[in-house]
């Protein structure tokens, strides 16, 4: 059993606190940007969760043992530099931060308090990976040959109203935005399957403007749909398209990855299989289950329930092997250099970007 404190009252409290419960974690403290709404937070959760006023206290007190960030990206580095350097575990919330620079700071720090503390982790909230299905079919994944191309289409209605209130996630001073928000998890998975990404070429763009804010409004300077194009060390090549201000209904998210051999399809929790022409067939996982974080978007949900008992298992059994899934913070810079390039390429008409 971990004892965890959580910086951020959104996703952290709603997804991550009680999936860690689930798992016989005992949830310290939260701490949030808001005092106000960090307070009615904890107490909403129960079970006598401290409000910090202050992230820094919440690192400083001996009680908690994990830290986990899931604050806008623009604090990523300074929270988990504070908390790597205060030995406490840690789980960083996607994307590692705002650039790669940022990014290899932290790698560097993981590895110099690794050296003095093995057994400390510093992991990337790339949740999907501890699927039960994903991993089945990693271990599958050779039986579709080599990798020809991949697509991803994600459409969410999530941020369509142009009533709902200008936040982080429309500023990319902060590290708002689709491509950062979304676009990180499939870049990932597709680094999951071994498949290294050597260029990009993007289009993001911004549909609404502009959002409520106070008595007036404000810019958002945020992507809310990205189109991006990579190109595979392998030769291969892949078309993702993210919205996230779709006009229809919420679709499932499908992550298809084509080889010589066959295909994959990632839908959810289900993994289809086909081969020779074959219609494709359910291969592993079963229908998204009605938990928090899960929606047509991806079962993140129940990543992040595998994940908090794939921590149990590591620090309770002492089994690191648990684990293994786990997006380090090299992998973060990975995903990160992805991330800039098909920003730079964006930010220069869609030119081509080495990663």
């Amino acid at each position: 059993m971990a004892k965890i404190g959580v910086i951020g009252t959104g996703w952290g409290a709603r997804v991550q606190v009680p999936a860690f419960r689930g798992a016989g974690h005992e949830i310290i403290g939260i701490s949030g940007f808001d005092r106000e709404k960090t307070r009615r937070t904890a107490e909403e959760l129960g079970g006598g969760i401290i409000a910090y006023d202050d992230w820094r206290s919440l690192i400083a007190s001996p009680e908690v043992e994990l830290v986990t960030i899931t604050t806008p990206p623009s604090e990523h580095r300074a929270m988990a530099a504070a908390a790597l350097a205060g030995g406490k575990h840690v789980i960083l919330e996607k994307p590692t931060a705002m650039h790669a620079g940022e990014a290899e700071e932290l790698v560097q720090l993981a590895a110099q308090l690794a050296a003095r503390h093995p057994g400390q982790i510093a992991i990337i909230d790339h949740e999907l990976r501890f699927l039960p299905s994903w991993r089945e079919a990693r271990e599958r994944f050779r039986e579709i040959g080599a990798i020809r191309y991949a697509e991803v289409r994600y459409a969410s209605p999530g941020r369509g109203d142009r009533k709902r209130e200008w936040n982080w996630w429309s500023d990319a001073e902060r590290g708002g935005g689709i491509w950062g928000a979304v676009g990180s998890h499939y870049v990932d998975a597709l680094r999951y399957f071994g498949i290294e990404i050597e260029a990009a070429q993007a289009l993001l763009a911004t549909a609404i403007g502009e959002r409520p804010y106070g008595d007036g409004t404000r810019a958002v300077t945020s992507d809310d749909i990205a189109a991006v194009h990579l190109r595979f060390a392998t030769g291969g090549v892949a078309s993702l398209l993210f919205a996230a201000v779709a006009a229809g209904n919420d679709e499932p998210a499908v992550l298809t990855i084509h080889g010589e051999e066959g295909a994959m399809r990632f839908v959810g929790e289900e993994v289809l299989l086909s081969q020779g022409g074959s219609p494709y067939k359910r291969i592993a996982g079963a229908s998204l289950r009605d938990l928090p974080g899960n929606s047509p978007g991806g079962a993140f949900g129940s990543g992040t329930v595998h994940l908090a008992e794939a921590l149990r298992v590591a620090l309770d059994d002492g089994d690191g092997s648990a684990l293994a899934p786990a997006a380090t913070f090299a992998d973060g810079l990975m995903q990160q250099r992805v991330l800039d390039a098909a920003r730079r390429s964006a930010a220069n008409d869609g030119r081509w970007e080495r990663v």
